[in-house]
């Protein structure tokens, strides 16, 4: 028995470095282009995404296992348009007027 996520059929932890080849394989039957298809780029995703949410970053940081705020605010960049969309959705101001 493991704890790992991915197995191969007889139960063993599939290797770090098979998982990125499948998830780029994956990618590129999906015919996704212009953007890195893999396990990272999954892992980004979802933080920006739980942040966007209304998740909070101190909850982030220890989903993620980071020791360090720095390293998790380099995983919630976000674009400007998610920043204004945030900006609007929880405006003191926006809701007061409305």
């Amino acid at each position: 028995m493991t704890d790992a996520l991915f197995v191969t059929i007889d139960g063993e932890p599939i290797a770090i470095g098979t998982v990125q080849k499948l998830v780029k394989q994956y990618g590129e039957m999906a015919r996704i282009t212009n953007v890195r298809v893999s396990p990272h780029t999954f892992r980004h995703t979802m933080a920006k995404y739980y942040i966007l949410a209304g998740g909070d970053i101190f909850s982030l940081q220890r989903i993620l296992g980071h020791s360090s705020m720095e390293t998790v605010r380099i995983y919630v960049e976000m674009f400007s348009s998610d920043v204004s969309m945030q900006h609007i959705k929880f405006s003191f101001v926006e809701h007061r007027l409305s």
